[in-house]
């Protein structure tokens, strides 16, 4: 089938024009998939940022805890510092 050089442009052209447009198509996917990659990188890495923070200040607190345990059972295991006679006998008094 010979076509005439008029017909054979007229349907080049259009199949040229089509992929045109899907190759600015396939662009535009490009571009928006890297934008939402993108996003999601940077969602993650401030995740990551928070978690470590989060780490820290858990081991801060409980040392603080552990300490402030520490000072409790040494105040409650040690011997009274004055003698308190309960259930003494009264010596003479002067009445």
């Amino acid at each position: 089938m010979n076509l005439s050089p008029v017909y054979a442009s007229r349907i080049t052209h259009k199949v040229s024009g089509r992929m045109r447009c899907r190759r600015r198509q396939s662009g535009s996917a490009v571009i928006v998939v890297m934008a939402l990659l993108a996003i999601i990188l940077v969602y993650v890495a401030g995740n990551l940022r928070t978690l470590n923070n989060l780490g820290r200040e858990l081991k801060l607190v409980e040392r603080q805890q552990t300490r402030r345990l520490q000072r409790a059972s040494q105040t409650t295991n040690t011997p009274p510092a004055i003698t308190v006679a309960t259930n003494a006998v009264p010596g003479p008094s002067a009445h």
